[in-house]
């Protein structure tokens, strides 16, 4: 007869009737040993030795891959081992595939809010014929004359940056949505800028940087160090044309990938060379193309105590093409968009992997490099019709279509559907989303007295 018996530090032991104590629970023996009886306490180290090192939870270190990179660190992880240790200091095999955190961002979806403040607007009223004039958080102008300006801007984007997304010729488009993530508008500490006008041409350069604003909390405004220039060319009521080029620098994520605890970015710097490109043009007939790219190169230096080593040669790009056709039947618009958003199409992620710790605690390493090109191709299509019967009465629809989300090609098909109603200071709107099922209803009413 085996008897076990448990004691105060949940070890199970077993005593026989004939050979005595000493029978194991061997499925005990054989788990780890951890304080509160959970295998993510467990323990990480990213140093040469676990009496030396620091050391990290488990169920506290993950990777969180941003929207460019899709599923490729997961996928890249599949069948790498790791070791984790116990109170103990016991090794156990744990699957690093696990410790990616898959965030499932949700696909594009349709403002209620927004769509139908749109509808206040007349549509022969939203049009553009400039090049953005009106530059946001300028806290001081160091010049200005008929050719030349140079201001310095306090959490904003360089002017370079601002131009490109806010100089746009079809109001029926928001410019801001086609954004890489090394690009984000609003993004910035202090910049110094200089805009030097040619005509209708204008050549712009822009420098920002992060700056501490208070000392006492250690505030600082902006992460991002930039130097962009920018060429504008053309008429904006016509046709017009943006080359922007530069190269960003981000602190401890890499294209919106972040880490945790062993898997940290902390130290790490993320270099980007970019060039980005838009082109719009009116033509007679009522019909505005709008097209934007960007494509850029991005590398990595190593985190400090990190499981992650560095990035290299990591190219993403972007694409996006606009058309709307207005007057097609009076006082109209009609619009069709397809877009990708900023995918990584490649570049290799340099992982170390621990060996099992020797008998004396020292821990070995051996590297491996994933792959970051995701399976899918992430594309989101389109469609808006909005008619303004009379004035104060109107509507409008639109439709979104989103394949490979994430870039991933096991991702379901997303819809957005919207529908808004306008009578005088009436408004009525309501939209569905397929990815969380969620049904929306926003009724408003705005008199002015």
């Amino acid at each position: 007869m085996v008897i076990f018996t448990t004691h105060g530090n949940s070890i199970k032991h077993g005593y026989h009737s004939t050979w005595g104590h000493g029978v194991p629970d061997f499925y005990a023996a054989l788990s780890p040993i951890t304080s509160n009886g959970n295998p993510a306490s467990m323990f990480l180290y990213t140093g040469n030795s676990i009496q030396s090192s620091k050391s990290s939870s488990l169920g506290a270190s993950y990777i969180t891959p941003s929207a460019s990179f899709g599923n490729a660190i997961s996928q890249g992880l599949i069948g790498e081992i790791g070791y984790a240790y116990d109170d103990l200091n016991g090794g156990f095999k744990y699957d690093m595939s696990k410790t990616v955190n898959v965030v499932n961002y949700r696909a594009p979806t349709i403002s209620l809010t927004s769509e139908l403040s749109k509808l206040d607007t007349p549509l022969q009223s939203r049009s553009s014929s400039d090049w953005k004039r009106n530059f946001s958080n300028v806290v001081s102008t160091l010049s200005k004359t008929k050719k030349l300006e140079s201001s310095f801007t306090l959490g904003a984007s360089s002017f370079p940056v601002q131009s490109f997304y806010g100089s746009n010729s079809d109001l029926e488009t928001n410019l801001s949505d086609f954004q890489a993530p090394y690009l984000k508008n609003g993004e910035g500490g202090l910049g110094i800028n200089t805009n030097y006008q040619m005509g209708n041409n204008r050549l712009m350069l822009g420098a920002t940087t992060p700056i501490m604003v208070d000392n006492l909390t250690g505030e600082i405004v902006g992460q991002r160090k930039s130097l962009i220039a920018s060429l504008e060319y053309g008429d904006p009521s016509e046709r017009a044309v943006t080359i922007m080029t530069g190269i960003t620098q981000d602190k401890e994520n890499l294209l919106g990938l972040t880490g945790n605890d062993a898997y940290s970015m902390s130290g790490s710097k993320s270099n980007t060379t970019f060039a980005a490109f838009k082109a719009q043009n009116k033509l007679k007939n009522n019909l505005t193309l709008t097209g934007i790219a960007s494509l850029a190169k991005t590398d990595m230096t190593e985190p400090s105590e990190s499981f992650i080593n560095s990035a290299s040669n990591v190219k993403s790009s972007s694409v996006s093409l606009i058309a709307t056709q207005k007057n097609i039947m009076g006082d109209d618009s009609l619009q069709f968009s397809v877009s990708q958003p900023n995918r990584v199409n490649n570049g290799e992620m340099s992982i170390r992997l621990s060996n099992l710790a020797e008998s004396d605690g020292s821990i070995s390493y051996r590297n491996t490099n994933i792959n970051l090109k995701p399976t899918g191709r992430q594309m989101v299509y389109g469609l808006t019709y909005r008619k303004d019967l009379d004035d104060g009465i109107g509507f409008s629809v639109k439709h979104l279509l989103t394949s490979n989300l994430n870039h991933n090609q096991d991702s379901d098909l997303a819809r957005s559907s919207y529908i808004g109603l306008r009578y005088k200071d009436l408004k009525l709107g309501y939209n569905i989303n397929s990815q969380d099922l969620s049904k929306n209803t926003e009724l408003s009413f705005n008199r002015l007295f």
